[in-house]
């Protein structure tokens, strides 16, 4: 008796063991998948021919179920071939633009792959106008005569009709990207590359003038991305170019104060702490315009880049003025300081025109950047509109006379809310951790040129008392 009851507990455990080894039939997705191509491959225009061959996946739990096929072509024409595990079954060709194919047909139990290979051909019909339409729609009924799923693949039909405007809209743009190279040349960027781009893009438009309504589209589309692509290029380009100016205007303004400070013994005339801290505000300013860059932000880079650059040039406006008050030979490159990053005025053909990426004037919206038009309370209305600064003659200019050393040093210390209270602005801006201590570094640079420069001034003081 107990072996009896042994064998069969055994027995039990084994069939336990065995059907925990079989895995779990997972549930199949009701959901269709549909894959396949047309030729013409792009968008088609009115009375194209069009084919298409496309295979749908099902799953169906019945024969009470069925699939609905659907196309926007004029005088369409199936041909189905149903896919049971590897076995095809082909259906006579049909026409119509709906078309159903029944569970009776399309389901078998204990098949594990099931497919519908739908071809299609058909004319694409007059349209009012150009626009989107369905080129195949696939439906899913359940048993119960609802939607299950649905899938679609749709194209473009072009009303020949439209093709004037969308060619001469995209002649605009190609007009207004010609206009923007020539700017951005005039201020010496480089734009060979943005250039080439115009040249597929000028080609393609060409082209297009004279060719079938389907093909005149695809060009049109294809000179629109060049177009686009040429403006991304001509933006970082410029952002590259403003902050290489920026970089060789604070490295001029280094020499310049090493100049003062050492061979001429002036560290502790106020007027080169006024130049010095100019020279840290544009490095700030140029710190932040590099952050933008490696962030991919070319339009914020430029700006920065313009108001370092702006910073500079008050700096050297400055240091001109001390040079032509001492009598003095300071080192300056002209070049560099003539030299300008500011573009001309946009002109665009069409004001709806997307090919204007210019950096200056009223075409720039409002930048979250603008806190930082003036980093300082320096220069504050002494004109700093533009990166091409003063020229490099000797003599100082009128704007120099008003905005002197001993003004700008009162300015820097207290009115107009000074650089101190820039301070938070710059450490709430949008910037990396890198760039932050980078800053950080600059504000202690600053600090410690106040510090030099007080007790400078209280040693005067004292000395003066003295006497």
């Amino acid at each position: 008796m107990n072996r009896g009851r042994l064998i069969f507990y055994a027995l039990i455990i084994s069939i336990i063991a065995t059907l925990c080894m079989i895995p779990p039939v997972s549930a199949g997705s009701d959901e269709l998948k549909m894959w396949g191509y047309s030729n013409p491959s792009g968008n088609p225009a009115q009375g194209d021919e069009v084919y298409a061959l496309y295979t749908v996946e099902y799953d169906f739990d019945s024969d009470q179920e069925s699939l609905m096929f659907y196309t926007d072509l004029y005088n369409p024409v199936w041909k189905f071939t149903i896919i049971l595990d590897g076995v095809e079954h082909v259906k006579p060709k049909i026409s119509g633009r709906y078309e159903t194919l029944s569970g009776f047909e399309l389901y078998y139990p204990r098949t594990y792959q099931t497919y519908v290979r739908a071809e299609l051909t058909g004319t694409v019909p007059t349209t009012a106008a150009t626009g989107e339409y369905k080129l195949i729609e696939v439906t899913h009924f359940d048993a119960a005569g609802n939607t299950d799923s649905t899938v679609k693949e749709t194209r473009i039909f072009i009303n020949p009709a439209d093709m004037a405007g969308i060619q001469g809209s995209t002649e605009v743009l190609l007009s207004n990207l010609r206009a923007d190279i020539d700017r951005y040349a005039s201020v010496d960027v480089d734009t060979s590359a943005a250039e080439e781009k115009y040249t597929l893009a000028n080609n393609a438009v060409a082209t297009a003038k004279t060719s079938t309504a389907s093909v005149q589209n695809a060009l049109l589309d294809s000179a629109k991305g060049y177009i686009a692509e040429a403006n991304e290029i001509l933006k970082k380009t410029y952002a590259e170019h403003a902050i290489n100016a920026a970089k060789k205007k604070t490295a001029s303004l280094d020499s310049i104060i090493n100049y003062f400070e050492v061979t001429k013994d002036l560290a502790s005339d106020k007027s080169v702490w006024v130049i010095k801290s100019y020279n840290d505000n544009a490095k700030t300013l140029l710190v932040l315009a590099e952050e933008k860059y490696s962030s991919g932000a070319m339009d914020a880079a430029a700006e920065y880049a313009a108001l370092s650059q702006n910073k500079a040039d008050e700096g050297y406006s400055c240091a001109r003025a001390l040079n032509s008050e001492k009598g003095l030979s300071m080192p300056a490159d002209g070049s560099v300081w003539s030299a300008t990053t500011v573009l001309p005025s946009a002109n665009p053909t069409n004001p709806v025109s997307t090919g204007n990426t210019g950096q200056s004037g009223s075409s720039q919206s409002t930048s979250p950047l603008d806190l930082l038009e003036s980093l300082s309370g320096i220069g504050s209305g002494s004109g700093s509109g533009s990166s091409s600064g003063s020229s490099s003659s000797a003599s100082p200019s009128s704007s120099d006379k008003s905005s002197s050393p001993i003004s700008q040093i009162d300015r820097l210390t207290g009115g107009n809310g000074g650089t101190l209270s820039d301070i938070n602005d710059i450490l709430h801006s949008e910037v990396s951790v890198e760039s932050t201590i980078k800053i950080f570094s600059a504000i202690y640079s600053f600090l410690v040129s106040v510090f030099d420069f007080l007790m400078n001034a209280a040693s005067g003081i004292s000395s003066a008392a003295k006497m």
